[in-house]
C-alpha cells in the first residue's frame, strides 16, 4: 500500500496555536514530514494563515479576516487563546508559511477556504510557484470552482478535492479521475463507514488522505481500507501508530 504519510492538522493543533508558524513547526519537529494548513485572504489581496472566516476564535482580534489589511492582521495576538506561553505569536501570511517550511517539509497541504474572488486564487497560485516548494505542495478545498481555477490557471500543480459528506464521493471521484494530479481527501467517517470507496478511487490511480484522524484504532481501519495519508491533531500519537504499523 506504500508509505504511511502523517500529516499535521493545521500543523501541531494538540500542541501549539493552529495555523501559526510555531504550530507548524512543531509538527515538523515532531517527525511529521507533511504538514496541513488553511488559508483566507486579506482585503489587500495577501494570502494568510487562519482556520475561520472570523478572527475572533483564534485571535485578539474581531470581524472579517476579509475586512483587515494583511498589516492589520499582523499586529493580533494568534497565540494567548491557546495558551499564554503562546502570547505574541503571529497571523503568518502564505509566502511566510512556504519559506518557514522550506528544507523541512517533504509535502504541504494549503486549504483553500476563504477569498473574495476568483482571481485571489491566481495570487495564491503564483506565490507557490514562485516558491522553493511549489512542487511539494497540493492545493485543497471543499470549493471545487476554487479548484477548477487553480487548474485554469496552472496544469501541473496538484490539487485535491475535499469530501465532507458520502453523497458527493462520486462527483468527486469522478473529477479526480479526469485530473492527472489530483487526489481525494476525504472525511474519515466516510471510510469508517464505506471502506469500498478507497478501493474505488486507488483502482482509478488516485491516493486517498483522509481528515482528522486522532486515534491509532480508527488509523488502523483506515490503513487497511488503502489510505496513503492521515492528517491529524495529534502529531505524536499517529507517528507512533505508524511506525508501529509499519514495523
Amino acid at each position: 500500500m506504500g508509505d504511511i504519510e502523517i500529516i499535521g492538522h493545521r500543523g501541531y493543533a494538540a500542541r501549539a496555536p493552529e495555523n501559526t508558524l510555531v504550530s507548524l513547526e512543531a509538527a515538523l519537529t515532531a517527525g511529521a514530514l507533511a504538514v496541513e494548513f488553511d488559508v483566507h485572504v486579506a482585503c489587500c489581496g495577501t494570502p494568510v494563515l487562519i482556520h475561520d472566516e472570523m478572527l475572533d476564535r483564534t485571535t485578539d482580534g474581531e470581524g472579517r479576516v476579509s475586512a483587515q489589511t494583511v498589516e492589520q492582521l499582523r499586529m493580533l495576538d494568534a497565540g494567548r487563546w491557546f495558551d499564554p506561553g503562546f502570547a505574541g505569536e503571529r497571523i503568518p501570511t502564505l509566502a511566510d508559511a512556504l519559506d518557514h517550511v522550506a528544507g523541512k517539509a517533504h509535502h504541504i497541504y494549503p486549504e483553500v477556504k476563504g477569498i473574495r474572488e476568483l482571481s485571489d486564487v491566481d495570487r495564491i497560485v503564483h506565490i507557490v510557484r514562485s516558491s522553493t516548494m511549489s512542487d511539494r505542495t497540493t492545493l485543497i478545498s471543499i470549493d471545487w470552482s476554487i479548484l477548477e481555477r487553480v487548474r485554469a490557471g496552472d496544469a501541473a500543480i496538484r490539487i485535491g478535492f475535499i469530501v465532507v459528506t458520502a453523497d458527493l464521493f462520486d462527483e468527486a471521484l469522478s473529477l479526480a479521475v479526469a485530473d492527472p494530479a489530483a487526489i481525494l481527501d476525504l472525511s474519515h467517517e466516510i471510510v469508517l463507514h464505506d471502506p469500498s470507496v478507497v478501493q474505488r478511487a486507488n483502482d482509478e490511480g488516485l491516493d486517498v488522505v483522509t481528515w482528522t484522524v486522532n486515534e491509532p484504532d480508527e488509523a488502523t481501519r483506515l490503513r487497511r481500507a488503502g489510505v496513503a495519508g492521515f492528517t491529524t491533531d495529534h502529531v505524536g500519537r499517529l507517528l507512533a501508530w505508524a511506525g508501529q504499523e509499519s514495523a
